[in-house]
């Protein structure tokens, strides 16, 4: 999805995408420069400067998730419909809890 939508909003041919694995996030982007990454882990991801922002589309995060899931590329277009604030919450929670073993975030208050 990344790279899909990399013509979209990049103004010229800088590198496509940085590999995060070798200096971590903030080592491998400029300063105060706008982003999107995507991280595999503790240690592997990557990241794209974003040159114009007014060109990147917000749901690229939402769509480069759909196509983590193998969802019908129909799905990542079709309009977000409505859920109920009580519907979200129970969804949050059940995923929390499948979830809750493959929290990496943990990891970072048992060092604190």
């Amino acid at each position: 999805a990344i790279d899909e939508a990399e013509d979209e909003w990049s103004q010229h041919n800088a590198k496509r995408l940085i590999d995060t694995s070798e200096k971590g996030l903030r080592n491998s982007i400029p300063k105060d420069f706008p982003y999107f990454h995507v991280e595999f882990g503790l240690n592997k991801g990557f990241v794209h400067v974003i040159d114009d922002e007014k060109q990147f589309k917000s749901n690229l995060g939402l769509n480069v998730i759909r196509g983590m899931l193998h969802l019908a590329e129909e799905d990542m277009y079709r309009r977000q419909r409505y859920e109920a604030v009580e519907v979200q919450k129970q969804a949050v929670a059940s995923f929390s809890k499948d979830w809750g073993h493959f929290d990496w975030t943990k990891q970072l208050h048992e060092t604190s």
